[in-house]
């Protein structure tokens, strides 16, 4: 790489660290109220993926399961910097690990850490059936019209699910 190329490599990725990962919303774009509960369920369900990871790194002892956790974190962040945008309530941050707001989401954590205690093999199973989850659920919502920093937040979580997706699967 040349030196000119390698600057401008470096200008551009200063400018998207400055603006960081989601651009300020156009103030005539705002989410609908279906919209902002996509949002929370979301995160919570980001939340839900990075809590059974935790579990499972702690419990059934695979480095996977740390780093893609972390990864998840990651994921939570971004859906964070766009509630927050929108001056719209976080649920995760108030919630220890394993408790969620949302019933469903709950009942999953419990059934999903239960189903992957048994071994390796079963908690890579659950790894592919979180991303799975997570793959079908951003894609629907991907399907409507929404704000740009919303989708371009989950663009970037759905290339992160295949990612783990992949990881779990080979």
């Amino acid at each position: 790489m040349t030196i000119k190329r390698s600057f401008k490599a470096a200008v551009a990725m200063a400018v998207i660290a400055a603006v960081g990962f989601a651009p300020m919303a156009n103030a005539a774009t705002k989410p609908t109220t279906a919209q902002k509960l996509q949002l929370q369920y979301l995160v919570e369900e980001e939340k839900l993926a990075h809590d059974v990871y935790m579990y499972f790194a702690a419990n059934v002892t695979s480095s996977k399961f740390a780093n893609i956790a972390r990864a998840e974190q990651n994921h939570m962040d971004q859906v964070a910097v766009v509630l927050k945008t929108y001056n719209y309530f976080n649920p995760t941050t108030t919630r220890a690990p394993g408790v969620f707001r949302d019933a469903t989401l709950q009942s999953l954590y419990k059934s999903l850490t239960a189903k992957g205690s048994t071994d390796i093999w079963a908690a890579y199973s659950v790894g592919v059936e979180i991303e799975n989850l997570d793959i079908a659920d951003l894609q629907n919502d991907l399907g409507s019209p929404m704000p740009a920093d919303m989708k371009l937040m989950m663009d970037r979580l759905l290339a992160g699910s295949f990612n783990h997706l992949a990881a779990f699967s080979r």
